[in-house]
């Protein structure tokens, strides 16, 4: 009778080791989480289908600008204001970027391995908000700079085109800075009350669809006093209205903001209003996120 042997194996000590290198605090922990958000809501490193919404975007967002920019150069004269382009892209890309970074975190059951590091509900809202506006300002500001900056190379005098039109700059970093803030708030609001991605994307354009099509109803058929002030209902128009009278193109003639009355200051601060709500509705909903 043969005798059995013994079974042979080797174990590895594959556990957790010590951390020994430097403590880089807040700072990193939030740009680590700002970081991983810009990728995931890019697609960056996974799979190519997650690329096809954002790079498309992006694409189209750009694709005008280089096109301006080629036809100054072949006919020698500015194409025109480059003002309210991308107006839709701009709602499309924050909703659906906002519900990329916030939705997956809470369906996925990962909250409770984020909130296990010394990361608080404080430093996720903010890493997340970060995310968002690089993001959103890839369209609604970088291409009006890449705009103006082609508009000055390819001028007959770089410098005499800079020093007429600096002050354009100026207006286009506080137009981009509004519209980025504007989106990238209201769509992490939208975002932080569901954990599907598909039902917060839909439902952040559906307010802004439907706020428009109700200020229009509103306006155009009621006959009531101060009916003007429904001109404020419609959310998706507010920083837009701000931005056309910042660089002086009226409002077309006989539309809702024409009849209305209003100048850009009065849509500014309907902006920051609904802004501060939706950052009230974003805080109150991450602070009370469980683990």
């Amino acid at each position: 009778m043969t005798e059995l042997s013994s079974p042979a194996g080797t174990i590895y000590d594959r556990g957790y080791r010590h951390y020994e290198g430097p403590r880089e605090g807040r700072g990193r922990r939030v740009r680590a989480i700002a970081a991983a958000g810009v990728r995931r809501v890019l697609g960056l490193k996974r799979n190519w289908k997650t690329k096809v919404v954002p790079f498309g975007l992006l694409a189209l967002a750009f694709g005008p600008v280089f096109a301006f920019i080629g036809a100054r150069v072949l006919v020698g004269e500015a194409v025109g204001e480059f003002l309210g382009y991308g107006r839709y892209l701009r709602v499309v890309f924050a909703a659906t970027a906002g519900p990329e970074l916030l939705c997956p975190d809470r369906r996925q059951n990962v909250l409770a391995l984020i909130f296990t590091r010394p990361v608080t509900r404080s430093d996720y809202l903010l890493a997340k908000l970060a995310a968002l506006l690089a993001v959103v300002g890839l369209i609604a500001l970088v291409p009006l700079v890449v705009l103006f900056v082609g508009n000055t190379l390819t001028a007959d005098s770089a410098a005499t085109y800079l020093r007429q039109n600096l002050d354009d700059l100026g207006r286009i970093l506080l137009a981009g800075s509004v519209l980025t803030v504007f989106y990238s708030v209201v769509a992490l609001a939208a975002a932080s009350l569901t954990d599907r991605r598909a039902v917060a994307t839909a439902g952040l354009l559906g307010v802004f669809l439907g706020t428009t099509a109700l200020a229009n109803i509103l306006f155009f058929t009621a006959s009531f006093e101060g009916r003007r002030w429904v001109a404020f209902l419609s959310l998706a128009g507010l920083p837009g209205r701000f931005v056309d009278w910042l660089f002086g193109v009226p409002f077309d003639p006989g539309t809702l903001a024409d009849q209305a009355g209003f100048t850009g200051p009065a849509y500014l601060v309907a902006t920051g209003v609904v802004t501060a709500g939706a950052a009230a509705v974003l805080i109150w909903r991450v602070l009370r996120l469980r683990a």
